[in-house]
């Protein structure tokens, strides 16, 4: 009996070793459905579409829409009644892109947290009443928050910066010239690292947030290790207005994680965005700061009650490249760079681009990636095949710059 069971223990782990390791599937490794024509959106019409979206996301925000939620109405009548809609803005991701690839290379960064200020602007603290006889009241209380209270509109506006006896610390926020010494000096702005605010109407709460960072050791060099934001408007169970904001930067790599939703009596917007940018990092807080890339994750979402864009971008298996001051500096910085790209750009469920291939340098002379990355997409009523370069010239004519 022992021999039998013996005897089928080695045969099931023989054909446990025999039998082929399955492949992984999944959206990174698979190549992306490519548009179609007649079913996905003309990237000819992409500009006339996007201004449609941005109408109506303008309609949706705007105070004197008639289905703007009444909790909501109330508070823009309170604090904007002459405000006009919001504007969705398409350049801003590219603007904060810059702004980070310009702290890497050594542009635009901030000076260290040891430098001597000449100007500290620390938060605001105590208390001021707007009296319903036109007078103002100041209180020094509190010392660690501050409170705006308008009595005739019975509107309560308080923010604590130092919830539970967090700390606070000091961002530099550029220089502002000294008419008393005739020079430029340093300007300090004091931040919270654990906050909350509540504004409240006749006792009843119309918006919060709460906002909570570790500042690390390079604040003001390269941003905190982490932060997270929260906030919420009209009313908190169910609220018509919200955004999450996560953001951390340790030793695996940088993440970014934000979401909105505005909901009217009769529709819903929302924009969502999760980006992961996986690699070793070392030096963070020097002027040597290093970032050695694995790969990277990024999806985002717009949805309106006419449109819906989703948007997914796959890099992985990123070799040979190393991120610094010195190394963007190199002649022919991506010559050697390996990895492997899936991405796809949809339009109401349909792929409207696609891009997939090896991100490493092909047969041509000029010693950049993407001749080997496959793009598709739509224009002009045919479904055009180019590599990403050329791609890239093709789309300049009909995308923002």
């Amino acid at each position: 009996m022992k021999r039998t069971a013996a005897l089928l223990t080695v045969t099931t782990l023989l054909l446990a070793a025999c039998k082929p390791t399955p492949t992984p599937t999944g959206p990174d490794k698979t190549t992306p459905a490519a548009p179609v024509v007649g079913k996905s959106l003309d990237l000819q019409k992409a500009p006339e579409t996007a201004a449609a979206a941005a109408q109506q996301f303008e309609t949706m925000t705007n105070p004197a829409n008639p289905d703007l939620d009444p909790d909501l109405k109330t508070l823009m009548g309170l604090f904007m009644p002459q405000s006009g809609p919001m504007s969705l803005s398409l350049d801003r991701p590219t603007q904060i892109g810059r702004q980070l690839l310009g702290r890497v290379m050594g542009r635009n960064k901030l000076s260290s947290q040891s430098v001597v200020v000449g100007i500290r602007e620390a938060l605001p603290t105590g208390t001021v009443t707007f009296k319903d006889n036109g007078t103002v009241e100041r209180s020094e209380q509190p010392t660690d928050g501050a409170v705006m209270i308008n009595e005739a509109t019975g509107v309560r506006v308080e923010a604590k910066w130092r919830v539970n006896g967090a700390p606070t610390v000091w961002v530099d926020s550029g220089t502002r010239y000294d008419s008393m010494q005739n020079t430029w000096v340093p300007v300090q702005t004091e931040v919270p690292t654990n906050a909350s605010g509540t504004i409240t109407e006749k006792g009843t709460a119309r918006a919060g947030a709460t906002f909570s960072m570790t500042p690390g050791g390079c604040l003001n060099t390269f941003g905190p290790d982490a932060l997270k934001l929260n906030a919420w408007a009209g009313r908190q169970t169910n609220a018509p207005l919200s955004m999450n904001l996560e953001y951390s930067w340790g030793a695996q790599g940088l993440k970014l994680k934000a979401d909105a939703k505005h909901t009217t009596t009769k529709n819903t917007g929302s924009v969502s965005v999760d980006f992961s940018l996986d690699g070793a990092t070392a030096n963070r807080c020097t002027d040597t700061l290093t970032f050695t890339p694995s790969g990277a994750t990024l999806t985002a979402d717009l949805t309106l009650p006419s449109h819906k864009v989703a948007s997914a971008v796959y890099l992985r298996d990123v070799k040979n490249i190393v991120i610094s001051d010195a190394e963007l500096k190199k002649e022919n910085f991506f010559r050697n760079v390996s990895g492997t790209l899936n991405a796809a750009l949809s339009y109401n469920d349909s792929n409207v681009l696609t891009a997939s291939g090896s991100i490493a340098d092909g047969n041509d002379m000029d010693f950049a990636p993407g001749d080997q990355v496959t793009v598709k997409y739509v224009r002009d009523g045919q479904l055009i095949e180019k590599k990403l370069p050329d791609a890239l010239k093709d789309l300049s004519t009909l995308l923002p710059q």
